[in-house]
């Protein structure tokens, strides 16, 4: 009841706002003048790229996206999409151009789709050759609306203006198939078919956008996916540039994410909701190009060695730092307003991890608890799922128990996943891994990594084996790292736990003396008690050779 609702008021408020569309304007076209550039199937950096075409290659401007970043084109009969910092638009302004964006507005604009349903009937039928997709416009961008079986016939309405798609009616679907997979019925002239089709008599429904609220919340989540890996490598640019004092400009640059465009009766129909995440997504991928701005401009200055001042440091981190709790927050408050993935029922002991439109069930493990698992030669990654609280510290401990297994680990709060807090490999030829101790700064659900390093990489010796795993709760407690061990009279794991060391003796208890500052180094301490509240608050250097015992030289002998 809640989708048709949703729907309806967003039906409510396309009729309402509807106004006539216009089609491209004659004689208006893209000529390339980058080195190449990639024609995507829609406006996104990441999205499938069509061809690579050379500079000085010119096609004909059929649309633009919402944010003017993305010039639609006809490549070859097929719709495909050029970035505008790639080519210049030649013989009329890029504004006439019709908004479009296969991914969220039908062919042809909300106000008169070109898509839909119908009850129109054409001037010719064809038959289907093969299974065909029918789509919401002329292009592999836009959503699936239905599908025709082999030898299916249906209604010829409209096509594209090469002849390379046509408008069909398929029980009363509104959508466009490729002309390469159609059989006219009888004598035709395709000429006598309208260019860009005929209107539905109401917009597109499909499963990808049967209810364009939460589709918008959907792509919105999607496009933060696309956005993630420029700021994840924009902050380790920056991070480097610190230490370094100067910027790495060797490698390219990262993409450069665009800004996000609602279509306006959508964003009317509700605006107390998607108005402020507009706001909120659009600003966060304007502090995502200053950033990058910045160091692009730091990498062109006159001169050699590239040399950055820590004050421009400093404001790009900040501005890194301000897109990254934008990104935080922009995910929990659509993951608050996403209904639950239907189809999907999770067990007592599941989690649902969703990255980059795919989702897969996972293991909930409890900390303290010893785990068993395997690798085999075409599934090499496995993902777990875990609770703690904020100030935890933990120690990862895995064992190699059968095969030929070389780990790799990785943590990083579920619902940012490419932001680790906690990285270890492996040692070819050694069965333990350990990463610790890793301080937890956030309350919530944790994403743990077991991958295979080896994968694959000897022929004739798959990769594959078993392993085993424990997250062990180390907080307040100073110990030599806890272990895994096979028990010679059970066969079973278990997990090894060091007698604790509290202010330098052996014994139980917590942590009796207090850090005076997290910058202290051992000679600046006074007591063992000080040099082990300062491990457990994250000092570093304390605890050189990484066995639980910090200042051992001086202090905790």
């Amino acid at each position: 009841m809640r989708n048709t609702r949703l729907w309806f008021v967003t039906l409510i408020a396309l009729l309402l706002l509807s106004v006539s569309v216009t089609f491209a304007q004659d004689g208006i076209t893209a000529l390339v003048t980058s080195e190449f550039a990639n024609i995507r199937i829609t406006p996104a950096l990441g999205a499938e790229v069509i061809a690579s075409v050379p500079a000085a290659s010119r096609y004909p401007a059929t649309g633009r996206s919402p944010d003017n970043q993305w010039v639609r084109i006809d490549f070859n009969g097929e719709e495909g999409w050029l970035h505008i910092s790639t080519l210049v638009v030649q013989g009329g302004d890029i504004n006439s151009l019709p908004v479009a964006d296969p991914r969220s507005i039908p062919y042809g604009g909300f106000e008169a789709p070109r898509s839909g349903s119908t009850s129109q009937q054409g001037p010719m039928t064809g038959t289907a050759r093969d299974w065909l997709r029918v789509r919401a416009g002329p292009g592999l961008g836009y959503p699936i609306l239905a599908n025709v079986p082999i030898n299916e016939t249906f209604w010829i309405l409209g096509r594209t203006i090469s002849n390379s798609w046509v408008q069909i009616n398929f029980q009363g679907t509104l959508g466009w198939v490729s002309i390469r997979f159609v059989s006219i019925v009888g004598a035709f002239d395709m000429g006598t078919l309208p260019i860009d089709g005929v209107v539905a008599e109401a917009p597109p429904i499909s499963d990808a956008t049967d209810d364009d609220y939460f589709a918008t919340l959907r792509l919105m989540r999607d496009r933060l996916d696309l956005a993630q890996p420029t700021l994840d490598t924009l902050r380790a640019l920056w991070t480097d540039s610190s230490f370094t004092g100067r910027a790495n400009c060797a490698s390219p640059y990262p993409p450069r994410p665009s800004d996000m465009n609602i279509p306006n009766q959508l964003l009317a129909a509700f605006y107390p909701t998607l108005n402020p995440l507009l706001t909120l997504f659009n600003d966060a991928m304007f502090n995502i190009r200053n950033a990058l701005d910045l160091f692009i401009q730091t990498c062109n200055q006159p001169g050699g060695g590239n040399p950055v001042g820590q004050a421009t440091v400093i404001g790009a981190l900040n501005i890194i730092s301000v897109a990254d709790s934008q990104f935080a927050e922009l995910r929990r408050r659509i993951a608050e307003l996403l209904p639950p993935d239907i189809g999907i029922v999770l067990g007592p002991n599941e989690c649902l991890f969703t990255f980059r439109a795919r989702s897969e069930v996972l293991q909930i493990v409890q900390i303290n608890a010893v785990y068993l698992d395997s690798f085999e030669p075409r599934n090499t990654v496995n993902g777990y799922c875990f609770d703690a609280t904020a100030g935890t510290t933990l120690s990862f401990e895995t064992l190699v128990l059968e095969g030929n297994l070389n780990l790799f680990l990785a943590v990083a709060p579920f619902d940012n996943p490419t932001n680790f807090v906690a990285v270890g490999r492996g040692t070819t030829g050694e069965p333990f891994l350990s990463v610790t101790p890793v301080l937890l700064s956030a309350t919530g659900r944790y994403l743990l990594v077991i991958a295979a390093q080896n994968a694959n990489t000897e022929p004739g010796n798959p990769t594959q084996g078993v392993y085993a795993f424990a997250i062990v709760n180390i907080t307040g407690l100073i110990t030599a790292p806890p272990s895994l061990s096979v028990n010679p009279v059970t066969g079973q794991v278990d997990l090894i736990q060091p007698t604790p060391i509290v202010g330098g003796t052996p014994g139980g208890g917590t942590v009796g003396g207090t850090c005076p500052s997290t910058t202290s180094t051992c000679s600046q301490l006074t007591s063992c008690d000080q040099a082990i509240a300062c491990l457990v608050a994250g000092t570093p250097g304390l605890d050189a050779d990484n066995d639980g015992i910090p200042c051992e030289e001086n202090l905790c002998r």
